[in-house]
């Protein structure tokens, strides 16, 4: 059994301890954060390690790292990637065992997808994707970086999700589609046609109605 820690200490590492403990070969044996951020030396009566002090308590060589970020603010996902990359840890992926997976699918590190989601063929993943429960990924479609897919989405074949994406609740891409980087389609929306970089997109069929340019996306 590969010993992991957990980056993180939210609701979405509290929730992926449980899927490592129940659905994984994998044994979770602490957790870190930032040190700004810790106020407890125990999460989930697991200890808590100081980033900044990560490679003297588990060292890179030894230890494997899952990256728990969710989707309160999207940019932050890729920036606490990079740290953890920077100290030259490995990240591991978690793949329910209730998911349909084809075998072509070629995927990079600490990618997420949940139980009863179907990946038909010849999907690529990057890597620091969330792909949530009850989703289908029909064939051919490329997902980059650092995307959030809420569930029970539907992304259509031959389709690219570029970085930094978020889709909302049973959303709908149609096939062939390009999200660029950063956009979010908002929950029950139906994307029919390629977006614009940073745009935020609503309905069915979806209409852009704003950017995320600035400050990128950011749920509450």
């Amino acid at each position: 059994m590969q010993n992991i820690f957990i980056y993180g200490i939210g609701d979405f590492a509290r929730l992926m301890l449980h899927y490592f403990t129940t659905d994984s070969s994998y044994q979770v044996v602490g957790f870190c954060a930032d040190q700004k951020y810790i106020t407890c030396d125990k999460f989930c009566e697991l200890p808590v390690v100081p980033l900044e002090e990560i490679d003297l308590i588990y060292p890179f060589d030894k230890y494997q790292v899952f990256i728990a970020i969710g989707y309160s603010s999207m940019r932050v996902r890729g920036v606490m990637y990079d740290k953890i990359k920077a100290k030259k840890y490995k990240c591991i992926n978690y793949i329910s065992s209730k998911a349909i997976i084809d075998k072509s699918l070629t995927m990079g590190e600490n990618n997420v997808i949940l139980e009863n989601t179907v990946i038909e063929p010849f999907v690529k993943l990057g890597n620091n994707n969330i792909i949530w429960s009850s989703c289908n990924i029909c064939h051919n479609v490329k997902i980059q970086s650092h995307c959030f897919i809420a569930a029970q989405s539907l992304v259509g074949g031959f389709s690219n999700v570029k970085d930094n994406c978020f889709l909302g609740f049973n959303s709908t891409v149609f096939q062939n589609i390009i999200l660029e980087k950063e956009t979010l389609v908002g929950a029950k929306s139906l994307i029919l046609k390629n977006t614009e970089e940073y745009g935020k997109y609503l309905g069915s069929p979806a209409k852009h109605v704003g950017t995320n340019k600035e400050h990128g996306i950011k749920i509450k």
